[in-house]
């Protein structure tokens, strides 16, 4: 080949190779200008909240009909995320639509479970007042009481216990950490089968522990101190007085079961308020509503049997007058009889 052509091919060939490196860095500039110029509207953040789907006013409960998701540009505090979230709660404000539904805006605890008259009341547990931490949120339980005696004089213990039902058929609204709004714990979480220490009671919990204790003692779930019951609100104060004074105890039954306690057979406890005199009949029928007799209250006498209200005064009965011995005539003026005058 001559020299001519060699230099030729070369050069030809250094050529291609500086045009190749030029195109190469004209690509990469132009790519990192286009990634520098579309960030602003490739990356803007979008979240997803739940809002209402129309007007709703404060005070009705929420279903999926009323609520939907929007992508906002910004996040607003304390939203829901999740329709599933909300769904069922109750709304404490009135909320337009398109707007997000605030988590302190949606009643979602357990009051939600209570019904009409019914109160959510804590009282303290233990293993033994709770049939043996068996009791769980949902079930039904009768309250029992016991009552130590005491001494009017000296203030001490002495006699005259009591054990007696206090109520009957409550549902267990929460007890311990656990309550009929929370889940079960998940399964990642729990133990495995193998390595999860086995049931104990306090007593043989005890002895494991004086014995050289256990790693898996840590993670065990504490034991219940309080279980939540909904009561009627009339029967609060006997609960409170029972829970105060003496011991609680928690007997499990079936769901099933609703037989229940005649209390109209027994002189119920004298009130600590007493009516006000001169009511009439209308007024006298109000002091019988749940609300009123909580107000009214009752006592340790009371509730121990030892004070009960008086029975209720029955009615007069207005005997016919009878006519004079010997005959004669009585003489009425308006309503009421004259002396009788006797004839001769």
């Amino acid at each position: 080949m001559p020299r001519a052509i060699r230099i030729t091919a070369i050069l030809l060939l250094a050529i291609a190779v500086l045009l190749a490196i030029i195109a190469i860095g004209i690509g990469r500039r132009s790519s990192q200008a286009v990634q520098a110029a579309s960030p602003a509207v490739a990356q803007a953040p979008r979240y997803d909240v739940v809002v209402a789907a129309r007007p709703l006013t404060a005070g009705m409960p929420l279903t999926a009909n009323d609520l939907t998701v929007a992508a906002l540009a910004q996040q607003p505090p304390g939203a829901f995320f999740y329709v599933g979230e909300v769904t069922g709660g109750v709304l404490l404000q009135d909320i337009d639509a398109g707007q997000p539904i605030p988590r302190s805006g949606v009643s979602r605890g357990i009051a939600l479970a209570l019904n009409p008259g019914e109160r959510a009341v804590a009282i303290p547990v233990d293993e033994l007042a709770g049939a043996g931490n068996r009791v769980a949120p949902g079930d039904h339980v009768d309250v029992f009481m016991s009552l130590p005696g005491m001494n009017a004089t000296a203030g001490s213990r002495q006699g005259g216990m009591q054990a007696r039902l206090l109520l009957s058929r409550l549902r267990v609204l929460g007890y311990g950490e656990r309550d009929m709004q929370s889940a079960a714990p998940p399964a990642a979480t729990a133990a495995p089968e193998e390595t999860r220490a086995p049931e104990t009671d306090s007593r043989a919990a005890s002895i494991i522990g004086n014995g050289g204790g256990s790693s898996g003692g840590s993670a065990a779930t504490p034991p219940a101190r309080t279980a939540v019951l909904a009561v009627p609100v009339e029967m609060i104060g006997r609960l409170l007085l029972g829970a105060q004074s003496g011991k609680l105890f928690l007997a499990l039954r079936n769901p099933i079961d609703t037989a229940m306690a005649d209390n109209t057979l027994f002189a119920a406890p004298a009130p600590v308020l007493a009516l006000r005199r001169g009511l009439d009949g209308m007024a006298a029928e109000e002091a019988q509503r749940p609300e009123n007799q909580a107000f009214a209250g009752v006592d340790l006498d009371g509730l121990a049997g030892a004070r009960s209200a008086p029975p209720a005064a029955a009615p007069q009965r207005t005997l016919p007058r009878r006519a004079p011995a010997g005959g004669g005539i009585e003489i009425v003026r308006g309503s009421s009889p004259a002396t009788p005058l006797s004839s001769p």
